[in-house]
């Protein structure tokens, strides 16, 4: 816990944010508004608190998991209305006690949904986001790996049960392979922490190739995510449109007038050769360097000197103050794939090794989002 000036200072800061944030409700402010607000909440916070809610946070996501299973997300943002424990415990015919004093009582704790009165809860902001289609898709994104059993059927995936069943155990064993390999980064993608959990040596891209009916959401997300309507211009300008993935991601489907598809390994042979510009968007941020350096080579044989482009969309990190979610990300990303996120002089050191210029960094205004690296051969 700070000392009482710290408080006043950080008070202010708030107040300043908060004022910003009300005369121009953007991003910016509202971030530098939040940042400001966690850090009263640390100052405010006993080291004993601190270390306790932390070591406590596998509960929240065991306790939102069963907030899943029982459909509590969903009942709630339907009927648009306060629900008692017994209607909301009916729909699984789940214990009254057991949901109402072990799970609802979390859940309204972190934010979840909303205690109406006694007994009795309704729908918030965050209720509707765990029931909505778009979002329940950014979290399979994020979630959907692989399922251990690869024989077991299965019809659909939920967010959190992945979150639960799948990266915990990863997570769960990530200090016992870290202790093994005497706390060094794996520079090697098949010798990860995944295939260490997995005991394999595919890759997680490998294995999902082989099960389509657990990551459609994982695709259909991943195309949300290419298009953001308000940034097409000029959609008549002349050129080729290609797409380029996996071979089993374009199997089957079938693309807008205009855009042609090519199967691509990333490692073997740029097939369009001399293109005004190569775009790559999360890509590189499931590689360990080393890796990157060998996608990158292909690149360059397919690039033309003087006129063809290299966008890398990414997130970079900030040197100090790195925001919440992108700091976790590059933990996931290490331990799905061997990969991570990266600074800003992390991305211009890969990019100058691999016999690449960085030209520029193009930045949001909100920290902490993804940026486009514009490179050109050296």
């Amino acid at each position: 816990m700070n000392e009482p000036g710290d408080l006043d200072n950080l008070l202010s800061k708030l107040c300043r944010a908060a004022g910003n944030f009300k005369r121009d409700p953007c991003d910016l402010y509202r971030l530098a508004a939040l940042k400001a607000a966690r850090k009263i909440v640390q100052a405010l916070e006993t080291p004993q608190e601190g270390s306790l809610l932390r070591g406590l946070s596998p509960v929240r996501i065991l306790c939102v998991r069963v907030a899943v299973d029982l459909d509590i997300f969903n009942t709630l943002t339907e009927r648009n209305r306060p629900a008692s424990l017994k209607e909301l415990a009916g729909v699984k015919n789940a214990d009254p006690a057991f949901a109402a004093e072990r799970v609802l009582r979390v859940l309204t704790g972190l934010g979840y949904i909303i205690e109406h009165e006694v007994r009795e809860y309704a729908a918030n902001a965050m209720t509707r986001y765990m029931s909505d289609p778009g979002a329940v898709a950014v979290l399979k994104f994020q979630y959907v790996l692989i399922v251990h059993d690869l024989s077991k059927p299965h019809v659909s995936i939920n967010p959190m049960s992945i979150r639960f069943d799948v990266c915990m155990p990863l997570y769960s064993k990530a200090p016992e392979y870290f202790r093994e390999r005497g706390f060094q980064t794996p520079l090697e993608s098949n010798q990860g922490l995944f295939q260490y959990v997995e005991n394999t040596e595919e890759s997680m891209w490998s294995l999902m190739s082989k099960k389509h009916e657990e990551t459609d959401e994982f695709y259909i997300h991943m195309l949300t995510w290419l298009v953001d309507e308000d940034m097409i211009w000029n959609i008549s300008t002349p050129g080729r449109l290609i797409f380029e993935d996996l071979p089993h991601v374009l199997d089957g489907w079938n693309p807008s007038s205009g855009i042609e598809c090519q199967a691509i390994d990333l490692f073997g042979l740029q097939p369009v050769p001399g293109a005004r510009a190569y775009y790559m968007k999360f890509v590189l941020h499931d590689w360990a360097d080393r890796q990157c350096h060998q996608i990158l080579q292909r690149l360059k044989e397919a690039m033309k000197k003087g006129y063809s482009k290299l966008l890398n969309e990414e997130v970079i990190l900030a040197d100090m103050e790195a925001e919440p979610i992108p700091s976790l990300g590059d933990w996931m990303m290490l331990a799905i794939h061997c990969g991570m996120e990266r600074t800003q002089s992390h991305w211009e050191r890969l990019l100058t090794v691999a016999g690449c210029r960085v030209m520029k960094f193009w930045k949001p205004p909100s920290p902490g989002q993804q940026s486009i690296i514009e490179a050109e051969l050296a």
